[in-house]
């Protein structure tokens, strides 16, 4: 059974949800779960947490969020993105490197960002893009963003690519529109692609066509993983193979938990931890605290008065391996 987090390389065209049934299909995994989720459109890093790491994903530090996002200049979309339909054009003003270099430092601080109407944020338990697709205005609160920094990375006639560095919750596709009001003219998000969340980064994240290969021994991820109707999907091969394959791009949860302080445990306390058993030097921590069995996360205890757990929300790694058998 494989637990820990495996970042993918998420082509356009699918969601993120979708991603998560391949690799659920693919691993076999109980709990399959992503950090935050991606545009259809977008590419870029996805997080995912398999097996027992899905408890961890609350505790993961991914306050830094990094874009490589094309600007498409002249044309305003509804959506913001380049799957809305065009709602206004707008001449675009000559250009040059050093001007646009001037008004990209600017978007660089704390700033509050409406949320797009075309949004997953919710409101009176639905999602904005709900609202939007039956031509409702809903009021929703700005919210407080930072632009750590924003680079020009190239200026071409009509449009333009930056690298943003930016905090959780921030809206690329905002950052685009401002940034084409800012220019003298109108912009929607041509392209993006994320290259950065937290700890998590694109080198070394797995396109879907290694997984297809880790799957089946064939590249071709779309006949792997997402065959057409009445194509004949090619047989992958055993699951303990195809985890073997697996297991080197997997991520272990320590090494993306280091921002919290840790604990050690003795063997008795780890014994009794698997009982529901907290130690009680783990009560009264302000913030979460990482459980530790040598190099093995056995739990992140939260902040407050230890309180008892069940068996299941213990790492156990030694009972997985047995049930994988």
């Amino acid at each position: 059974m494989l637990d820990g987090f495996l970042v993918v390389d998420k082509p356009p065209g699918l969601t993120s949800h979708d991603v998560v049934a391949v690799v659920r299909a693919v691993t076999g995994a109980p709990k399959v779960g992503h950090t935050g989720t991606l545009d259809p459109f977008a590419t870029g890093v996805l997080p995912l947490a398999l097996g027992k790491a899905t408890r961890l994903i609350q505790y993961l530090d991914e306050s830094l969020k990094e874009y490589d996002a094309w600007v498409r200049l002249g044309e305003a979309t509804d959506t913001g993105d380049p799957t809305g339909t065009v709602i206004e054009q707008k001449p675009v003003p000559t250009l040059e490197r050093k001007q646009v270099e001037k008004v990209v430092a600017t978007f660089v601080g704390k700033r509050m960002q409406m949320p797009p109407r075309y949004s997953a944020i919710k409101v009176q338990g639905r999602p904005l893009y709900d609202y939007a697709r039956a031509g409702k205005e809903v009021t929703v609160a700005a919210r407080p963003i930072e632009v750590y920094s924003m680079e020009l990375l190239e200026l071409e006639e009509g449009r333009l690519r930056v690298l943003i560095r930016c905090s959780r919750g921030t809206y690329a596709r905002v950052l685009a529109e401002e940034l084409g009001v800012a220019l003298g003219t109108v912009a929607h998000l041509e392209a993006l692609r994320r290259t950065r969340s937290g700890d998590f980064v694109l080198p070394g994240a797995m396109t879907l066509s290694q997984l297809a290969e880790a799957a089946a021994g064939d590249p071709v991820w779309t006949k792997v993983l997402r065959p057409a109707r009445g194509e004949q999907r090619i047989p992958w091969l055993p699951r303990e193979q195809v985890e073997e394959s697996l297991r080197r791009w997997l991520q272990p949860p320590l090494r993306l938990l280091q921002h919290l302080p840790a604990l050690q445990l003795s063997d008795g306390e780890v014994r009794r931890l698997r009982q529901g058993m907290v130690p009680g030097r783990v009560a009264g921590h302000s913030v979460p605290v990482v459980l530790l069995s040598g190099e093995e996360v056995l739990m992140v205890a939260p902040p407050g008065p230890a309180k008892g757990l069940t068996p299941e929300q213990v790492s156990d790694n030694s009972a997985a391996t047995r049930e994988s058998r």
